[in-house]
């Protein structure tokens, strides 16, 4: 399997999060947010040697979720579907729905979730979670 690049990772992700119905995702930040909305950040990447001879290289990206703010029950509801461990809006679900992204990983690992309350973007409110991921591919 040929190394894939930083922007393979990311649409990666997109292609499995674009199953959850309901959800729009980017691999890049929107010009504008139309929530419920996924966003894909570049993930660092902490070595480019993760075995010997760059024989794998790990991502963590954090997958951006923002939901709307206007009423607030209904905004925290949506979050907390995503958030779940299962179900047809649960983000983890639909990422272990194909482990390899399309082919392109040898593993994605969801490591953990965190609300982040209500974030403003171009001075509207949404609010926010974020998951934190591993992605373990092919080096080069």
């Amino acid at each position: 399997m040929a190394a894939p690049t930083v922007l393979d990772v990311m649409r990666g992700l997109q292609g499995r999060l674009s199953t959850i119905p309901g959800l729009r995702v980017s691999s890049i930040a929107p010009d504008q947010i139309t929530p419920p909305q996924a966003i894909i950040g570049v993930p660092p990447i902490e070595s480019y040697h993760a075995t010997m001879r760059r024989g794998r290289a790990t991502y963590e990206p954090t997958v951006y979720v923002l939901v709307s703010a206007a009423l607030d029950r209904i905004g925290q509801e949506k979050l907390a579907g995503y958030a779940d461990p299962t179900g047809p809006e649960s983000l983890i679900t639909a990422i272990y729905g194909d482990r390899t992204l399309g082919g392109i990983a040898e593993d994605c690992i969801v490591r953990s979730f965190r609300p982040l309350g209500v974030e403003e973007v171009g001075q509207i409110g949404y609010y926010g979670g974020a998951w934190e991921l591993t992605v373990i591919t092919a080096g080069s």
